[in-house]
């Protein structure tokens, strides 16, 4: 049976990279897969634009990217449920886990508050990855460089606080997110609802997935986001110590 020599390669490089999980640099990485650094620098690259690798900013080293955990969702929503079940109980709102994949971001699991007014989310929806508080969770987590290749060279319409902003005034942004630890927004992809994200982190540095809460606009405000948003954390960091945990 023929087979694909590139997908090989590709696939054999990302298993000596994630088998041991520490970083690694290029040399050691295309001696241990038998590869010249040529090729093994081009497929580096090819998986880092899917995030199943990621170069460390300091170091240059290379490690196990965010885009792993796409291969195990039914495993991280396995670890997380218990976790997203209680801030449930505790906030009285819908309750979202949302991973990244290319350029989009998609809720794979849901758990609603049993009241009247609550918001609905549907599992598998996919979303532009710059858009509502988990998309700037994700993006907060990237380089400069990484965030305009997203966005793309198109200026972009987005809604926030009332105003249309470009992508620079975007990018600007982020790091309001990067020091809080969280993203706060409302109104942005639907007019009613607003929402509160908080990154997971695993035992490498990536943003696995997001938790977020999402409300009515009414009831999610800004001045009510900040309690939500440290119940939400305290969250993450149990989700985060369990992903840790399991990379032992």
């Amino acid at each position: 049976m023929r087979t694909n020599r590139s997908v090989e390669r590709a696939i054999a490089l990302m298993m000596f990279i994630c088998r041991d999980g520490k970083p690694m640099g290029l040399t050691q990485i295309s001696q241990g897969v038998g590869l010249d650094k040529a090729t093994t620098l081009r497929i580096l690259n090819t998986l880092a634009n899917s995030d199943l690798i990621r170069q460390e900013l300091d170091t240059k080293r290379y490690v196990p990217g965010a885009g792993i955990y796409n291969f195990w969702p039914s495993e991280i929503r396995k670890i997380c449920r218990p976790h997203l079940q209680a801030l449930m109980e505790n906030t009285q709102e819908t309750i979202c886990l949302i991973v990244l994949r290319g350029k989009q971001r998609v809720c794979i699991e849901v758990i609603e508050p049993d009241r009247e007014l609550r918001i609905v989310a549907p599992i598998g929806r996919a979303v532009p990855v710059y858009l509502g508080s988990s998309g700037r969770v994700f993006m907060a987590s990237k380089s400069e460089s990484q965030v305009r290749n997203l966005l793309g060279d198109e200026e972009l319409t987005l809604f926030i606080d009332g105003d249309d902003i470009d992508s620079e005034a975007y990018i600007q942004k982020l790091e309001s997110v990067r020091l809080a630890g969280y993203s706060y927004i409302g109104g942005e992809v639907e007019p009613d609802l607003s929402s509160v994200a908080v990154p997971i982190y695993d035992g490498l540095g990536n943003t696995a997935a997001a938790v977020v809460v999402r409300g009515p606009i009414t009831r999610l405000t800004e001045t009510t986001s900040k309690i939500i948003a440290t119940k939400a954390k305290a969250t993450a960091r149990a989700i985060s110590n369990e992903l840790i945990s399991t990379l032992d």
